[in-house]
C-alpha cells in the first residue's frame, strides 16, 4: 500500500490510518531506496564469505570498543546492534517507533526528489534467551535492544534481523508513505517545531552544532 502525502494533515492521517502499536517506521531520502542491510551492498564480499567477513568485522569491534564504551553488551545481538549503530556493517536495518523520527531522517537531507516511509508491521520479537546467535536466525525477526547509547534510546530505535543480507526485504504487509519534494522542507521545519531535530536525536556536542549551524544558515 502506496499513498503521497503534500501537507502535515496528510502525514498525520496516514500515519493513523491503522493504528497498530506494533508498526514500527523507516524512513529514507530517496524512493528508489531498496531495504537491504548495509553488509549486503557491499559488492566486495565473496558471497560464500558475506558471513566469515561480518563475524570477522564483529569480533575486531569487540576487541577494540571497550574503551569508548559505558555499557557493556552483555551478548552477541546488543554487541551486533552497537556495531551497526555506529556504522559498521552488518545483517540489521535500523528502524524506530516514532514516525516523526523516521519522518526526520527522510528529510534531514537536501534531495531534488520524494522521499519516503517504510511502515513495517510484525509481532516477531526474538527472544534471545532461547535464540542467542543472531547469526542462526532462519526468519526475519525484530530486535528490540537495551539502552546501550543515548541515541539508540532517544530515537526509540530497534532493529530488524535479517539472515539473507543480500536479499530486498519487502514483505507484502509494508506500507509506503511518499514526501512530494515540495513538502520536504516544510516538514523538516515541522518537526522542528515539535522537538525533533539533528540535537534531539543525536544528543551530543557534534549534534549541537550541526543544529546550532542548521538553525542559523539558509539551508534546506
Amino acid at each position: 500500500m502506496e499513498s503521497r502525502v503534500t501537507t502535515f494533515r496528510e502525514f498525520h492521517h496516514e500515519v493513523f490510518k491503522i493504528d497498530n502499536r506494533d508498526e514500527i517506521y523507516r524512513g529514507v531520502r530517496c524512493c528508489d531506496y531498496r531495504l537491504i542491510p548495509k553488509l549486503g551492498r557491499i559488492d566486495q564480499f565473496a558471497r560464500g564469505a558475506l558471513e566469515s567477513s561480518e563475524r570477522q568485522m564483529l569480533k575486531l569491534f569487540q576487541n577494540q570498543a571497550l574503551p569508548y564504551l559505558n555499557t557493556v553488551p552483555d551478548n552477541l545481538w546488543e554487541w551486533l546492534a552497537l556495531a551497526q549503530h555506529h556504522g559498521l556493517p552488518t545483517r540489521l536495518l535500523d528502524w524506530t517507533r516514532n514516525p516523526l523520527v523516521a519522518a526526520w531522517y527522510a528529510v534531514e537531507r537536501s534531495h531534488d526528489g520524494d522521499s519516503m516511509l517504510y511502515c513495517y508491521e510484525n509481532r516477531n520479537i526474538v527472544d534471545i534467551g532461547r535464540h542467542r546467535n543472531p547469526f542462526k536466525i532462519k526468519e526475519v525477526v525484530k530486535f528490540i535492544p537495551r539502552h546501550l547509547t543515548n541515541r539508540i534510546t532517544v530515537q526509540t530505535g530497534l532493529f530488524t534481523c535479517h539472515p539473507r543480507p543480500r536479499d530486498e526485504f519487502s514483505p507484502a504487509s509494508m506500507r509506503k508513505i511518499i514526501i512530494a519534494k515540495e513538502f520536504r522542507r516544510e516538514l523538516k521545519n515541522i518537526l522542528w517545531k515539535y522537538g525533533v531535530h539533528r540535537f534531539s536525536l543525536f544528543p551530543d556536542l557534534d549534534g549541537l552544532c550541526r543544529h546550532i549551524q542548521w538553525l542559523r544558515t539558509i539551508t534546506h
